[in-house]
């Protein structure tokens, strides 16, 4: 898959809450809603966890169980049925959540640049 760049993340996040802040003061709303909030929780850990090096299966275990506690407890308990979409909604974000902290952490993983001076 190709990794998108951290300033891409990073612009698609301001554009993102810039907007849902538009629009709630146009409908007299307050201006950060919870579409607003969740996703500022999910560019907050995933560029947090950039900085951890550990495989990618650990991420992926940390965040569908984080996801599962946090839809759990959001989303109220109703029957079995809300289990099984509580684990497909915290697979799906717990993905995403990945792409996002891979592009986060590409920055990490390439080898620094020496400074090199031109001689004339």
């Amino acid at each position: 898959m190709k990794k998108v760049s951290p300033k891409f993340w990073t612009y698609f996040l301001i554009i993102y809450v810039g907007v849902g802040i538009i629009v709630n003061l146009l409908h007299h709303q307050a201006a950060i809603q919870d579409t607003q909030y969740g996703m500022l929780g999910i560019f907050a850990l995933a560029y947090v966890t950039s900085y951890l090096r550990m495989p990618r299966f650990n991420f992926y275990v940390i965040y569908f169980v984080l996801w599962m506690v946090i839809l759990r407890q959001i989303g109220g308990y109703r029957d079995w049925t809300s289990w099984i979409i509580f684990a497909f909604m915290s697979a799906v974000m717990a993905w995403v959540t990945d792409w996002i902290r891979s592009g986060y952490a590409q920055r990490y993983d390439q080898p620094k640049k020496k400074n090199q001076k031109k001689q004339s």
